[in-house]
């Protein structure tokens, strides 16, 4: 009788640590967004500049730490890369103050930099942010407003 109860109760255990696990991966998913390949481009700049700079921003958001992580790839700057930042509140087509700069980007033409940002609720809001209000830009000798410009937009990941 004691041996049919060991078993019973190893896959009653079992059973119990995959339905939280399976439990946990539901919610992850379900608090995940992602924005991948976001263009980076003179075009978005407000005055429009006109450059053959390009980037790139991917970036994550958790809604259970609250932490975004951005990677930033850029090549064919004017000249190195004088400061870059990220802004907000500002819709598509419209500028905003530094929220954030990017401490110890690369002075380069042509580059990547990666980071994380507490999303704090304060200075920085996950409503805003799962809104497009931010965006990240690069400034430079010749575009000391920001010669390349993307917004960055998260979308949920399924």
């Amino acid at each position: 009788m004691r041996l049919l109860k060991l078993p019973t109760l190893l896959v009653s255990i079992f059973s119990t640590v995959l339905f939280i696990s399976c439990n946990k991966i539901n919610i992850d998913v379900q608090n995940h967004y992602a924005g991948k390949a976001l263009i980076m481009s003179g075009v978005q700049e407000i005055p429009v500049v006109t450059t053959t700079a390009t980037g790139t921003i991917d970036a994550d958001y958790s809604k259970l730490t609250k932490v975004l992580t951005y990677k930033i790839a850029w090549s064919g700057l004017s000249g190195n890369a004088l400061q870059a930042h990220i802004h907000g509140t500002a819709e598509i087509g419209f500028t905003a103050g530094v929220l954030q700069s990017f401490l110890n980007f690369p002075a380069a033409t042509s580059g990547t930099f990666s980071g994380s940002l507490l999303i704090d609720g304060f200075k920085i809001t996950e409503e805003d942010l799962l809104a497009g209000r931010y965006y990240a830009n690069i400034h430079t000798a010749l575009n000391p407003k920001g010669e390349i410009k993307g917004q960055i937009l998260l979308l949920p990941v399924q």
